[in-house]
């Protein structure tokens, strides 16, 4: 497989398991009031956080430091998953998600850059 492979695999593999990460990160938290995590809520938490990986791993936006386009990527694949809490008037909702899709963008792209040893291309 060439680098620009390993490199789609690796992120999309750290993405789905920060998305389970994610996802027991959220189940762990206190509960709101008529706040149910549903099997499609788990499924959209898991997906989203992947997406980000495959997004990482299909860009090629040169230019840019490597951290900084984790975080871009991460919050832009976010606002798929937090416009749903800003639609219903819960900001810090929609703030939380998209700071976790920062931090898992850069996180993301901090391992497959510098510990995988593969950078855009």
């Amino acid at each position: 497989m060439n680098k620009k492979g390993m490199r789609l695999l690796s992120a999309v593999i750290l993405g789905a398991i920060f998305g389970v990460v994610c996802w027991l990160l959220t189940r762990a938290a206190p509960e709101q009031e008529g706040f149910v995590l549903n099997l499609a809520m788990i499924l959209g938490i898991i997906l989203n956080r992947t997406m980000i990986g495959f997004s990482i791993g299909i860009s090629n936006l040169k230019g840019m430091n490597y951290l900084l386009h984790g975080i871009v990527m991460g919050l832009i694949v976010s606002l798929l998953m937090s416009i749903f809490p800003l639609a219903n008037g819960d900001i810090m909702g929609f703030i939380i998600i998209e700071f976790a899709g920062a931090i898992y963008g850069l996180l993301i792209e901090l391992i497959v850059t510098k510990f995988l040893k593969s950078p855009i291309q």
